[in-house]
């Protein structure tokens, strides 16, 4: 029995120390895990899909020809695949897609007599735009547009 309280005494726990250290380098790891984690996620959260109107016209010209003209920014920080436009005539509709447009960069379309598409000068057309972003997020907005004569 001696024998066995002499082994008991013999053991020891790890230094303080050693101990100190090793809780320095969990709580170092937890940090960077959490700092990791939070800044992905603010990453992710702050990419946004937008899109400006910089111009619009439309113009029903002195010989009957209808010019619709359109300016879009890419106001958002994240790459658009596509920015769709919409414009409601008095009769038919004017869609067309504006393609590759980087953060900050604008893009201009322009479209004269398009098929079926009528307006009256005077008159408010409403405009609707669908940005798609690389990674598949979307944003719509919608506008009007007074057509002129001129």
């Amino acid at each position: 029995m001696n024998h066995l309280g002499k082994l008991k005494s013999d053991r020891r726990a790890i230094s303080p120390i050693l101990a100190t250290i090793v809780l320095i380098a969990i709580t170092v790891a937890g940090g960077l895990l959490v700092y990791n984690v939070f800044f992905a996620t603010a990453g992710t959260i702050s990419a946004r899909t937008q899109v400006e109107i910089e111009s619009v016209n439309l113009v029903k010209t002195t010989s009957g020809a209808t010019v619709f003209s359109i300016t879009l920014q890419n106001t958002g920080n994240k790459f658009l695949n596509s920015v769709t436009y919409t414009v409601t005539g008095d009769t038919g509709t004017l869609t067309a897609t504006l393609n590759n447009l980087q953060p900050g960069q604008s893009l201009s379309d322009t479209k004269t007599n398009p098929a079926g598409f009528s307006v009256t000068p005077g008159k408010t057309y409403p405009v609707s735009i669908t940005a798609t972003a690389s990674d598949g997020s979307t944003a719509q907005y919608t506008s009007s547009v007074l057509a002129s004569s001129g």
